[in-house]
């Protein structure tokens, strides 16, 4: 069997939010190739692959499962978006399972390794005394370290290819709270936006106080649950409330004074690349924070998912994965606990067909280095091939810092995970 190719228009999301375009090749495997990747995947011994640490410990992920992740492969390889599929090998499943360990790696440093769906507020003081703005703002739902997810355009092609536009519309009346937030001692709330008629400032989470009482403790309070009236929501928000954010909090509450606040309010950091000089004030329109197992950020990437397996898809006459999900009336469906479970994968897979697979730069082709890591014995002693696949995720390029982004983050971590899960799979 031989791969089936046809050349295609994909996308490649840079690291600052905005995305180049260019001619490759769309790979699709032979359906024998894609049972035998599955059936591998199902006899593989997944125990302790997907681990999140609880600050005191590490315990399976209860958001994101090996059957759910199977469940997502076989969609993206045999349905997949428009033109792209996930790709199993083209004469051999053993190169598609490797494919599948390169994702996954990524997958449990980004997100699995803090059981968090949506964004963590990770704006620290680290963060702010490079950025500006001030610790821990409840603006980090607008964009974190210079970023604006509302402003995060598509390409000129890719509104062409969507009819004028491709990207979601910014609603400034949309609200919405997270589903997860970090798990650490005094961690901040789950991200949120809200109209500047409902929550006219914004705060900024204060870790270090107030103590709050345990469950059976005097002075307890039981937490708000998840699904809590916003309005409710809001106006504890807006006086300054601590101790209700999520189950088992220990510390924290709102505050609109101290570290980098401004006449009662605590901003962000600005984003001048994206048009935004100054920092955030406000949590209007600041619905596109990243989420999924990859996070799926900004208007840009919503609207992708919208246009190629959404409502927007199943409207427009065009096949789609989630007919009746419209990802820009509601971002929050990738985490929403009611959704099909794979799609929080499905969403991290879509950005690895359009920025992974296809990348090809420098004269490092990700397929053909695939290979011959494979073909090479996969000695798991050279590490080129997973590092070269970090670094697109995380730097956008296969050896940073040469695209003048930043050194590559946690690569010794990424290649550990890699292996462990080649492990799992039984391949070293």
């Amino acid at each position: 069997t031989t791969t089936t190719t046809t050349t295609t228009t994909t996308v490649a999301t840079t690291t600052n939010g905005a995305t180049t375009t260019g001619p490759t090749t769309t790979l699709s495997s032979p359906s024998l190739l894609i049972q035998e990747t599955v059936s591998a995947l199902q006899s593989s011994n997944s125990e302790g692959v997907f681990m999140y640490d609880t600050g005191t410990g590490w315990l399976p992920s209860d958001i994101y499962t090996w059957p759910d992740m199977i469940e997502a492969v076989k969609l993206m390889a045999s349905t997949g978006v428009g033109q792209l599929k996930l790709w199993l090998g083209d004469t051999d499943h053993i190169y598609g399972l490797v494919n599948v360990a390169a994702f996954l790696a990524q997958c449990m440093q980004e997100t699995i390794q803090y059981n968090a769906c949506d964004e963590n507020n990770w704006s620290d003081n680290n963060v702010v005394q490079e950025a500006g703005g001030s610790t821990y703002s409840a603006t980090s739902a607008c964009g974190q370290l210079h970023q604006s997810y509302q402003d995060y355009s598509c390409s000129a092609e890719e509104d062409a290819m969507a009819g004028g536009r491709m990207a979601c519309e910014v609603d400034s009346g949309m609200e919405m709270r997270a589903f997860t937030q970090a798990k650490w001692y005094g961690a901040p709330a789950k991200l949120f936006c809200a109209p500047k008629s409902k929550v006219p400032k914004a705060p900024r989470w204060d870790y270090s106080s107030p103590w709050c009482p345990q469950e059976g403790g005097y002075g307890y309070e039981a937490p708000f649950p998840d699904d809590v009236d916003l309005d409710t929501y809001f106006q504890y928000v807006n006086e300054g409330g601590g101790c209700k954010d999520y189950q088992g909090i220990k510390t924290g509450g709102w505050k609109f004074t101290g570290s980098g606040c401004v006449d009662g309010a605590c901003p962000g950091s600005d984003a001048p690349l994206f048009g935004q000089p100054d920092g955030r004030t406000d949590v209007e329109g600041c619905c596109w924070w990243g989420r999924g197992v990859i996070q799926t950020t900004g208007t840009c990437n919503f609207g992708k998912l919208n246009f190629y397996m959404g409502k927007r898809a199943a409207d427009e006459g065009r096949s789609s994965i989630y007919p009746s999900i419209d990802f820009c009336k509601n971002p929050n469906s990738i985490c929403d606990p009611t959704s099909p479970p794979e799609l929080k994968w499905v969403a991290g897979m879509f950005y690895w067909l359009n920025a992974v697979q296809p990348y090809n730069s420098g004269g490092w082709n990700y397929i053909s280095e695939l290979k011959k890591w494979v073909d090479n014995g996969m000695n798991t002693g050279d590490s080129s091939f997973i590092n070269g696949a970090s670094g697109i995720v995380n730097r956008g390029c296969h050896n940073p810092p040469n695209c003048g982004t930043g050194e590559l983050h946690a690569g010794a971590k990424r290649a550990e995970n890699f292996q462990k899960v080649l492990k799992a799979m039984g391949l070293v």
